[in-house]
């Protein structure tokens, strides 16, 4: 478990999830104030990759953050008279937690379908492209991308299968369980940008950050489809790549300087 990059995430969920709401008018508050400190958290990161945005960026950054409240009001509005309260977290029906697991797999499948077709010649260069200009990424840039992209790509991948299930299917699910969803996905999606400084000076984060350096691989969440389509590049891979660059450079180094030692005699 890489700690040094996702704590963030951590964190925030072992401070949020004891306090999950009950209800659904308390479901937007909760999730905006734990967005706010997992965002803070990365940001203050003693390690974190110092990322420079332009009061462009920020403005883009900042127009994605409101898509994201406004795109949880509008889940909350819809879905709300399917949205059960509870009186305590114990008495909740645990067998709604397989809701979950079947949300995920739906918005994997949809988000690396998207995805990837937001990668194909003629389609990137008019929306994915935007995401695309920072090859580092970080917790604030996650939120850099056209609107569109995030709207369709990312918000409603995942707010898509809850809701259809609430207000399609009028299968009812208990507030803290569909909370526990939909902020477990932006946090997770956050986080997943987050890179810190490694060994050797190298940005380091999650499978997300090879996908922005390059480009054509790991297209899905959590590898599955990438590793049965072949475009999956793992982070581990990489940080053993840098490990043996850094030793070469070194080993170099010492080289050179015992050459030049010898010119001198």
């Amino acid at each position: 478990m890489d700690l040094h990059h996702t704590w963030p995430k951590h964190l925030t969920f072992a401070l949020a999830i004891p306090l999950l709401p009950r209800c659904s008018d308390d479901m937007v508050p909760f999730m905006s104030t734990g967005l706010v400190f997992c965002l803070l958290c990365c940001h203050f990161s003693p390690n974190k990759v110092h990322i420079p945005t332009n009061y462009w960026d920020k403005i883009v950054i900042g127009t994605n953050l409101f898509l994201t409240y406004l795109s949880a009001q509008v889940f909350v509005s819809t879905g709300k008279d399917y949205i059960q309260s509870v009186d305590t977290l114990t008495s909740l029906p645990w067998a709604q937690l397989a809701y979950p697991l079947c949300w995920v797999t739906i918005e994997e499948t949809l988000f690396y379908l998207i995805h990837k077709f937001f990668h194909r010649p003629g389609i990137y260069e008019k929306c994915h492209k935007m995401h695309h200009k920072f090859k580092t990424t970080s917790a604030w840039t996650s939120f850099y991308s056209h609107p569109f992209d995030q709207l369709f790509a990312i918000l409603w991948t995942a707010l898509g299968p809850p809701l259809f299930q609430l207000c399609v299917l009028k299968i009812p699910v208990c507030a803290p369980i569909v909370t526990l969803w939909l902020f477990g996905a932006i946090i997770t999606f956050t986080v997943s940008h987050h890179t810190v400084t490694g060994s050797g000076g190298h940005a380091e984060g999650s499978d997300h950050l090879e996908h922005h350096q390059k480009f054509n691989v790991n297209f899905g969440n959590f590898g599955y489809y990438d590793m049965r389509g072949g475009s999956y590049a793992g982070r581990m891979e990489q940080r053993e790549k840098n490990r043996i660059k850094d030793e070469k450079r070194k080993v170099g180094g010492e080289r050179k300087k015992v050459e030049e030692e010898k010119k001198v005699e």
